[in-house]
């Protein structure tokens, strides 16, 4: 239990600094992050991984790109909004169709648990995101093996329902468009992840 406990922490972790990358446009406090010792070390663990090094690593240069920058913020966030802003790739549903069913579970799940964001649409990338976190540390927190198995079907319906459909063409999207690259790479780092969390929901987790 206790290992239960500390990967879905780690798994909501995760999840939220992803949501955090692609929610809005990073702030300059944010940005000088990327030379910091927090930053490398969660980059390192990630590293250690191997379906996860290649991804980690391209994003790693990315971020030092970043910080190279005359103007990182602004410059940064000009990236951002040719990519997220009119004509989002965040729109999941410009991506791939969900179904009827996958829409309600999403819209429930907005509706029991919420999310951080102000935009409570469902198919909006990120309030998925932030659903596995929020799933994730639910089912941590769950005080019986009734309620953790609930919130762990819920988070396989989630992953493999809707963001198994939407994050492969999202990473296509993001290397077609974004011309300086950090936005692309932290796609694909997304990616290797879900491959790895998606895997570790349907055929470990229980």
């Amino acid at each position: 239990m206790q290992d239960f406990m500390v990967t879905s922490h780690r798994r909501a972790e995760l999840y939220h600094w992803f949501t955090a990358l692609f929610a809005a446009p990073l702030t300059d406090e944010e940005i000088r992050e990327f030379d910091g010792y927090d930053m490398h070390a969660f980059l390192d663990s990630l590293a250690t991984l191997d379906p996860l090094h290649d991804a980690a690593e391209a994003f790693r240069r990315q971020a030092g790109r970043v910080l190279e920058l005359s103007k990182p913020e602004g410059e940064l966030s000009e990236h951002y909004h040719r990519l997220f802003g009119t004509a989002s790739l965040l729109d999941t549903a410009s991506l791939a169709q969900p179904e009827d069913e996958a829409m309600i579970l999403m819209s429930t799940l907005l509706h029991q648990h919420g999310t951080r964001l102000e935009d409570d649409d469902p198919l909006n990338a990120c309030n998925q995101l932030e659903m596995m976190a929020s799933l994730a540390l639910a089912g941590a927190a769950a005080d019986n093996e009734t309620d953790r198995i609930a919130l762990l079907d819920k988070q396989r319906e989630l992953a493999n329902q809707l963001l198994i459909d939407w994050l492969p063409p999202f990473v296509s999207a993001c290397e077609k468009k974004d011309s300086f690259g950090f936005y692309s790479a932290a796609a694909g780092l997304l990616l290797a992840m879900f491959s790895m969390d998606i895997h570790y929901l349907n055929n470990v987790a229980q």
